[in-house]
């Protein structure tokens, strides 16, 4: 290298190469093959849910999450007829009972389809009827 003025230092032709290779965008078969997958949370309610709770057609939530067990309850090691007595429901308590979440972290990615909205349940005149006279 020259120290003297308008003489810089220029990149090889292979270093040059890899610059404008980095800098532009990939084609479109790399960017399909290297794309990150982008995951829509769907959300379900209570009665969507309801309608998934047979042999066939077998969803459950844990812990606010849904999942369409249909393909894994033939795989299900304490058997299909366990998983079909909470389908259509949020089964976290029973998961619970039997399950760590270690499970969840191995199936969730393959069978999580959405998300459970949970609406408050009304029971009108309940919380007035404390105040009724009495008589």
């Amino acid at each position: 290298m020259s120290n003297e003025p308008g003489t810089e230092a220029q990149p090889s032709t292979e270093t040059a190469a890899a610059i404008v290779d980095a800098a532009s965008p990939p084609s479109r078969a790399e960017s399909k093959s290297d794309a990150i997958p982008i995951t829509t949370d769907k959300i379900y309610t209570e009665d969507d849910l309801l309608i998934h709770n047979k042999d066939g057609d077998l969803w459950l939530a844990i812990d606010g999450t849904v999942y369409d067990l249909t393909k894994f309850s033939e795989e299900h090691p304490g058997g299909k007829k366990i998983l079909l007595g909470v389908a259509g429901a949020d089964a976290s308590k029973k998961y619970r009972k039997y399950h760590g979440d270690n499970i969840l972290q191995r199936y969730a990615l393959e069978y999580k389809i959405g998300t459970l909205r949970v609406e408050a349940k009304k029971e009108p005149g309940r919380l007035f009827s404390i105040f009724k006279r009495r008589k």
